[in-house]
């Protein structure tokens, strides 16, 4: 990749968690920020991200809808995407992993585990 920064989306609903994890991952890659599915594919519209970091419970539109879209479009459904969850209840969990993300953290996540995950799923793991 040369020295292009990686760039990540981070789809969440929170702005304080969006906010929190941008600061995180801010020194090792280029972070945008969205806080709907709307916003989120405005932003794909400028810029296509490397790996999309997303909240899988979100109001209207949940992450679940938002990694459905992305598969639909040829030109998103090669971005692997990460899932967050606040919920580690079995169920959601295996819900989550029925959809076949390239990977899920538990919120609230840290910096060492994010840029662990991103690292792993960018290297094809």
């Amino acid at each position: 990749m040369g020295n292009k920064m990686v760039s990540v989306l981070v789809i969440d609903d929170n702005a304080i968690l969006l906010r929190t994890v941008k600061e995180m991952l801010s020194t090792n890659y280029n972070v945008s920020i969205a806080t709907s599915c709307t916003q989120a594919f405005a932003a794909i519209e400028k810029n296509i991200p490397d790996i999309i970091l997303l909240d899988y419970e979100m109001p209207i539109i949940d992450g679940e809808g938002v990694l459905v879209r992305l598969r639909e479009r040829s030109d998103t459904k090669h971005i692997p995407v990460i899932f967050f969850t606040g919920s580690a209840d079995r169920d959601v969990v295996t819900r989550l992993l029925a959809l076949n993300p390239d990977g899920y953290l538990l919120k609230p996540p840290s910096k060492e585990k994010m840029v662990a995950k991103i690292e792993k799923v960018l290297s094809g793991e």
